[in-house]
């Protein structure tokens, strides 16, 4: 019995319309992304520039990232280093090298946009929001450890609301930061750190 030839159609599988995936190219995005970012700031980093520094097609980075905001928020999260965990022996002392190390952070710089852009575009995009709010939590990790120490240590009540401790903490740095440009300095976090932990 003879068999039937399939169409030539059916047994081969489609080929793939345009240019191969490239296996570096997140790398290579994400590089750029904080090239521009420390030579222009968000200001001065757009998509075509973006893929222009990388090296690739605009289409290759929307395939991975919905804008440019979450562009940058993927390279602060690849790119931070944490901040450490001091150990002076006592909570006011850790608290007080902590929040000088967060100042060194909020330092002015070509890269001092990035915050109030992502800020602002998170009032629009709910992920992007839930994604910042989730970066923040991470970098707040080290006060919640300085601050849980404190307690074991019974250098605070066991009942203390770590939350709302951390947001005394580190909310006037963003309120000074995008509000009034008060300065930040060493004297500014002594004088935090006997506040809060009055």
């Amino acid at each position: 019995m003879s068999t039937v030839e399939q169409p030539l159609a059916l047994t081969q599988a489609p080929a793939r319309r345009g240019r191969p995936r490239r296996a570096d190219a997140d790398a290579a995005i994400i590089g750029a992304t904080i090239e521009l970012l420390e030579e222009f700031g968000v200001a001065g980093l757009s998509m075509d520039i973006l893929a222009q520094r990388a090296g690739v097609g605009k289409a290759t980075i929307y395939r991975r990232w919905d804008s440019k905001e979450a562009v940058i928020l993927h390279a602060l999260r690849m790119s931070d280093t944490p901040i450490p965990t001091p150990d002076e022996g006592n909570l006011r002392d850790d608290l007080c090298a902590y929040l000088d190390a967060v100042v060194a952070h909020f330092r002015p710089g070509r890269g001092s946009d990035i915050l109030p852009h992502l800020i602002e575009a998170s009032c629009y995009d709910d992920a992007l929001r839930a994604s910042l709010d989730d970066h923040n939590r991470r970098r707040q990790a080290t006060a919640r450890t300085l601050l849980q120490r404190g307690i074991d240590r019974g250098e605070l009540p066991a009942d203390t609301d770590v939350d709302v401790l951390v947001d005394v903490l580190l909310g006037p740095f963003v309120y000074r930061r995008l509000v009034t440009g008060a300065p930040l300095d060493d004297d500014y976090t002594q004088r935090l750190v006997d506040f809060a932990l009055r």
